[in-house]
């Protein structure tokens, strides 16, 4: 297995943890102030997650919901599996990033634009995660493009990816080199995200 250049140690991965951590003691402190409850989500029986919190409601709107919150995982890497499908060593931030927390998708707001975080709900959205990055990353390989692995979607055709050797986060759009370099590192990005959408 290959390793990457990077200058990443445990103190740095554990900067990026508490992050993550912040992050979504943010997430929910601020849904809480505006709401005085927890995040809803749609219920769907046959989508299960950890994150759900007590019974599926009605909403005034008459739809099936449910309350969710981020729950935090203990697994380490649960991208082991494309590790090994790709035979490389995936950059430490986006371990943590996709190994850290169950969660829903969360709307966010960069530099005036919106952007989805693409975190995971349960373990069929992580099986099914690492399938589309595997994708991705093989078209990256065949076409002689830096190795990049998406961790955000936008209102365009723009994705928000992960560099593997540099850490850096940067934006581009599937099957294209990357056009803008966003932050040196998530926690740097992570850091500069407001909660919420614009309105178009």
């Amino acid at each position: 297995m290959s390793s990457i250049n990077t200058n990443n140690n445990s103190s740095e991965a554990k900067k990026f943890s508490n992050c993550l951590d912040n992050f979504f003691k943010r997430f929910i402190n601020t849904i809480h102030a505006e709401t005085g409850k927890l995040p809803i989500i749609q219920y769907e029986p046959d989508w299960p997650s950890v994150c759900q919190q007590g019974e599926p409601f009605l909403t005034e709107e008459m739809i099936n919901s449910i309350y969710w919150q981020p729950i935090q995982r203990e697994s380490n890497n649960a991208l082991s599996g494309l590790e090994k499908a790709l035979d490389i060593e995936i950059h430490q931030d986006l371990k943590i990033f996709f190994s850290h927390y169950w969660s829903e998708q969360i709307d966010t707001i960069y530099q005036q634009g919106n952007l989805t975080l693409l975190f995971v709900w349960n373990q069929t959205d992580m099986d099914r995660l690492i399938e589309n990055q595997i994708g991705h990353a093989l078209n990256k390989i065949r076409n002689k493009q830096t190795l990049t692995f998406f961790i955000a979607c936008t209102d365009s055709d723009y994705i928000i990816s992960l560099e593997n050797d540099s850490g850096q986060v940067v934006l581009e759009r599937p099957g294209y080199p990357a056009e803008k370099v966003l932050a040196s590192n998530l926690t740097q990005f992570i850091n500069e995200l407001e909660y919420g959408k614009l309105s178009s």
